[in-house]
């Protein structure tokens, strides 16, 4: 009788060891999700110049949803001209692809006539905004601004990230150092396309966050930044 129990003893044990040896096997050879690589190149990340035209799809706010336009193709120093519509206002912007970045040269309200503005004299002062730098690495901050007051932070590279039913790969993630007070704010870029969406999300638990998301895009430009760096 001893010896039974001491046979179901050993059994019970073996049993655990084997469920404990199976559980172990598993856990390592289960894949983890690994984040895209440390760094990217903030050039592919350009925005509004990889298609024609950009529209966002906006929640939560009335004039989150807009569209963009890109009116007048880079010139041989990168300057290139896009406009923003959204409910009945538009605003055409300058930018500039350098080998430092991204930079955002002027910006002109309410202007409807798509005249040719790169060559504005407030696009050619010394005055312009980092938009991206040509490095973009997790933790890496920089300063957005005329004068280079807002602080702006790489928190992450997304191996994935799935928006509107469509998978974006190498995602970067932007955020301000100094979020509003009451909410949080996040931009989103991918690799070949650009800004793919925005999000404004408060602290109040009772309120909905505010996106832009893009969902359509026309008129591949097949424009390389890289070309002007």
């Amino acid at each position: 009788m001893r010896n039974i129990k001491y046979l179901k003893q050993v059994f019970k044990i073996r049993r655990i060891f084997t469920l404990v040896m199976m559980l172990i096997i598993g856990l390592l050879s289960t894949p983890h999700f690994i984040h895209a690589q440390e760094s990217v190149d903030g050039l592919d990340y350009a925005p509004n110049v990889f298609y024609q035209t950009y529209q966002y799809e906006g929640e939560g706010n009335e004039f989150a949803g807009f569209e963009t336009t890109l009116q007048y193709f880079p010139d041989e120093n990168g300057i290139y001209q896009f406009s923003v519509s959204s409910s009945g206002t538009t605003i055409v912007y300058i930018y500039q692809i350098t080998s430092d970045g991204i930079y955002e040269l002027a910006y002109f309200p309410e202007t409807y006539d798509k005249q040719d503005l790169r060559q504005h004299a407030d696009a050619k002062d010394e005055f312009k905004s980092l938009v991206l730098p040509a490095e973009l690495t997790v933790g890496q901050t920089f300063n957005r601004g005329y004068q280079n007051l807002q602080s702006y932070q790489v928190v992450d590279i997304l191996d994935t990230f799935d928006l509107l039913d469509i998978t974006y790969y190498n995602v970067v993630v932007i955020e301000p150092v100094n979020h509003p007070e009451g909410a949080t704010q996040r931009f989103y870029y991918a690799p070949h396309i650009g800004h793919i969406m925005d999000e404004f999300i408060f602290t109040d638990e009772e309120s909905y966050p505010i996106t832009s998301s893009l969902y359509t895009l026309r008129g591949p430009t097949y424009i390389w930044p890289t070309d002007f760096d």
